[in-house]
């Protein structure tokens, strides 16, 4: 029996896994999945998300928070009610802006939000008091399924009233 010691001269000198021209294609394929997600964000087009929309109501008096997605880089523009703001698109290809506080109109206004290539408008959006609702299950029925909804709905004239659901 040998006592003494393995050496690295024992050891074969490499080691091939894969044929010389398969490392070529593996490291192409690592670098294709590294720079996968950021080739999607440096093509990104504009977007907001989906609780902007016409004939939404902003709260009054307060800073009203405007953002989404560009490409990365990429300058855009807000304009509403007399402002113009400006925000440029993060390495993620978020943005993000504060307009300034507007004082309560019933008058439709149209926001209009410019990227790079590509421009997004709401019309008809409000300022007033925005009310969050939530909890009780009788907070989904609809109007028509109350008593006397035939008479309620034919009286009803409140335009300025604007309802959005949300997913659960």
């Amino acid at each position: 029996m040998n006592s003494s010691p393995a050496s690295y001269s024992d050891c074969p000198t490499s080691v091939t896994l894969l044929p010389r021209n398969n490392y070529r294609l593996l490291i192409l394929l690592g670098l294709t999945l590294l720079l996968w997600p950021q080739s999607n964000v440096l093509q990104a087009k504009l977007k907001l998300p989906h609780i902007f929309g016409n004939q939404m109501v902003l709260q009054r008096d307060k800073p009203i928070h405007v953002w989404g997605w560009e490409t990365v880089g990429t300058k855009v523009r807000v304009d509403w009610a007399e402002q113009t703001k400006t925000a440029v698109a993060d390495e993620s290809g978020k943005w993000s802006l504060h307009l300034d506080p507007v004082k309560a109109s019933f008058r439709g206004r149209k926001l209009v939000v410019k990227g790079a290539s590509e421009t997004i408008s709401f019309s008809d959006v409000l300022v007033g008091e925005v009310w969050l609702c939530g909890g009780q299950s009788n907070m989904e029925w609809t109007l028509r399924s109350t008593r006397d909804a035939d008479i309620e709905i034919s009286c009803a004239d409140y335009p300025a009233i604007r309802f959005i659901r949300l997913p659960k």
